[in-house]
């Protein structure tokens, strides 16, 4: 262990530091250089050069990694669109361009899980309250107009006013709040519920997509070279140190031996 405690106080020597790569951390470098290190606990300068062997041909199999990961982030961006109702969308949803959800690939790969979870709640809930106020609006009973406003969120009730201004369609009475609900209101509603239903699928889509199986084959065809060559390194480590640890000086004096 003697003539690897230099390695060990001064690091990596100069020719493995510099074949970084400008993004990588010569801090994680080091630290794996050190694990092997005290691992092996390497003696003289073969031992030592087949651990550094060992560490750079880690730290090349954590790129393939980091590589992999990159090639499915570069796919994703190139299947994924900002544009609601994309190719993507459609194809996952399998809906027409006249569906138009509102939903988006780009969209649907920002979710997760809870979020998914969180809008289907929301948009649920205000198509009940659109739902509601119809129903309250088609019994047609005393105060029904105030009732159905009350039904709604104030948001709702705000956007309303705003269209009974601008639209004559939309008058401020039972009747007008009933065809605004039901042209307006409850599909919009219906769409963005729609589209929380369908995110996880879209989002399965869109992962499915990303992944290259020609440039995988390659990574994995490098991965497994890479293999190999760190099973050959190592049995020559294990073989070389088996020598020197099962090597015994021999003895010839008898006083010695009595000793």
């Amino acid at each position: 262990m003697s003539e690897a405690l230099p390695a060990l106080r001064n690091g990596p020597p100069a020719h493995l530091l510099c074949g970084l790569l400008a993004w990588e951390s010569e801090a994680e470098f080091r630290g794996l250089y050190l694990s092997y290190l005290q691992s092996w606990c390497p003696v003289g300068p073969a031992e030592i050069g087949f651990v550094e062997q060992l560490v750079w041909l880690d730290w090349r199999r954590r790129r393939l990694r980091l590589g992999e990961r990159a090639l499915h982030m570069s796919a994703l961006g190139r299947a994924t669109s900002p544009e609601r109702n994309d190719s993507l969308t459609r194809r996952a949803l399998s809906v027409s361009d006249g569906a138009r959800p509102e939903l988006s690939s780009a969209g649907a790969i920002k979710g997760h899980a809870e979020s998914d979870a969180e809008s289907r709640t929301v948009w649920a809930s205000l198509v009940e309250s659109a739902e509601t106020a119809l129903s309250i609006l088609e019994e047609d009973g005393k105060d029904a107009y105030a009732q159905a406003l009350a039904a709604i969120p104030d948001s709702t009730a705000e956007w309303f006013l705003e269209a009974s201004e601008e639209d004559d369609r939309f008058s401020q009475d039972t009747e007008g709040l009933a065809r605004f609900l039901s042209a307006k209101v409850l599909p919009y509603f219906q769409s963005h519920l729609a589209a929380a239903e369908g995110a996880p699928t879209v989002r399965l889509q869109a992962w499915g997509e990303s992944l290259d199986p020609f440039r995988m084959d390659k990574l994995l065809a490098l991965d497994e070279r890479l293999t190999r060559q760190v099973e050959k390194v190592m049995g020559m480590l294990i073989k070389l140190q088996g020598l020197r640890l099962g090597a015994r000086p021999k003895v010839t004096n008898p006083a010695l031996m009595a000793g």
